[in-house]
């Protein structure tokens, strides 16, 4: 007796399941309005830091304030996902100052020289304090320079722009 072919609703259900489910790390699944599901949906932030550490910082504050977040830990990475139509759907750009290869400026630069990119705030994050930097990166259309260590209320103030 042949065995009975499975049924395709099953498999489509259970990939379904797959894509949907969220991975270790993912902001947690909680009911929300269909209003609360499109403003969060709107609101996915790009976090670029060589340093692992200072990704995790960001990140974890971005997600706090239920942003979606995805990290890279290079400029050239962040461009190269940018321009491919990767990331179509980034309402900002958080980046690190000072990392090797690109900066986070000359990322700033491209970004507001592209026709496809230039609407996106980008926010320039350092360690260093350093005034004619921080003007630099005004005048090239920077949102933003924040000091590290990043605060709650720094991000606060600065998705308050971006809704």
């Amino acid at each position: 007796m042949a065995a009975a072919a499975p049924s395709p609703v099953p498999a489509a259900i259970s990939a379904a399941a797959k894509v949907a489910s969220p991975k270790a790390g993912d902001r947690k699944v909680v009911p929300v309005t269909a209003a609360d599901e499109v403003e969060q949906e709107e609101m996915h932030v790009l976090a670029v830091d060589d340093s692992s550490v200072d990704r995790a910082v960001i990140a974890k504050i971005l997600r706090s304030s239920k942003y979606r977040v995805t990290t890279v830990d290079s400029a050239t990475r962040a461009l190269e996902l940018l321009c491919l139509g990767l990331l179509p759907d980034v309402s900002m750009i958080i980046t690190d100052y000072w990392m090797p290869g690109m900066t986070g400026y000359e990322l700033l630069k491209r970004v507001k020289e592209s026709s496809q990119l230039k609407e996106i705030p980008v926010v320039i994050m350092s360690s260093e304090n350093v005034p004619n930097r921080i003007s630099r990166c005004l005048e090239e259309g920077a949102e933003d320079f924040l000091l590290k260590p990043v605060r709650p209320s720094d991000v606060s103030r600065l998705c308050s722009r971006i809704r």
